[in-house]
């Protein structure tokens, strides 16, 4: 069983976040109580980038 640190918990979450609310920053930010800025620092934190759109 892998141990998860918060950091780890963390980046989970928001990741399910922003694929829930298709990458809306603004909805992303309501759902987690969080400033949009607060948002778009632990994107950048954790690395994430928004997945291309598929056709």
């Amino acid at each position: 069983m892998k141990i998860l640190t918060l950091q780890d918990k963390e980046r989970e979450l928001l990741r399910k976040v922003l694929e829930k609310t298709d990458w809306d920053l603004e909805k992303a930010a309501r759902l987690m109580r969080i400033p949009v800025s607060q948002v778009k620092k632990k994107i950048s934190a954790h690395g994430l980038q928004r997945p291309e759109k598929q056709h």
